[in-house]
């Protein structure tokens, strides 16, 4: 569906379609799953203390308790569908003759951005710290030619050299044929 929204030129071809790394929607799942389970530990630890004092009757407010702790699970639910919308509409298209880069920002915002290959001037690989290097996910940043100076820049992206030596490959061919 994301593919087909996105104007190709003639005989431009996407010859890779590259996401954010899988580590990157984990770590934000694992922060919602916990933000579902601490309430019910807080609401059990209440219960286990409130036991002893006679005048707390915890059975009394249980209704309302289960309707609050619905209402929570829902609000995070939803949270977590926007998660995975930002990670599936996040994407970098690599084609023979540019790069495009969509970025969805919120549910209804989207950024899209793209550079012609032949503009390309430097491309950087940044991969920090222990995490990244085991996983083997990293920021690539793409600097073009062009009035703005502009910078591209990608976070999570998976196996990043190998994407960096597929665009520099895509603009040395684009190249040679343009030179031909």
């Amino acid at each position: 569906m994301i593919f087909e929204k996105i104007q190709l030129e003639a005989d431009e071809e996407i010859i890779q379609a590259v996401r954010r790394h899988w580590f990157y929607i984990f770590k934000q799942c694992v922060f919602v799953v916990l933000l579902v389970i601490l309430p019910l530990c807080g609401f059990l630890l209440i219960s286990f203390f409130a036991s002893d004092v006679a005048s707390f009757k915890i059975h009394e407010y249980l209704p309302y308790v289960i309707f609050l702790y619905s209402f929570w699970i829902l609000i995070n639910w939803m949270v977590l569908a926007t998660i995975w919308t930002d990670y599936y509409l996040d994407i970098w298209c690599i084609t023979n003759r540019r790069v495009i880069k969509i970025d969805q920002i919120a549910l209804f915002n989207r950024k899209t951005g793209s550079f012609r290959l032949e503009r390309i001037q430097d491309i950087n690989v940044e991969v920090k710290g222990i995490i990244e290097t085991l996983l083997d996910y990293g920021t690539i940043h793409v600097q073009t030619a062009s009035e703005d100076a502009e910078e591209f820049k990608a976070n999570y992206l998976p196996k990043p050299q190998e994407i960096k030596a597929t665009i520099l490959k895509a603009s040395d061919a684009l190249m040679q044929k343009n030179n031909l």
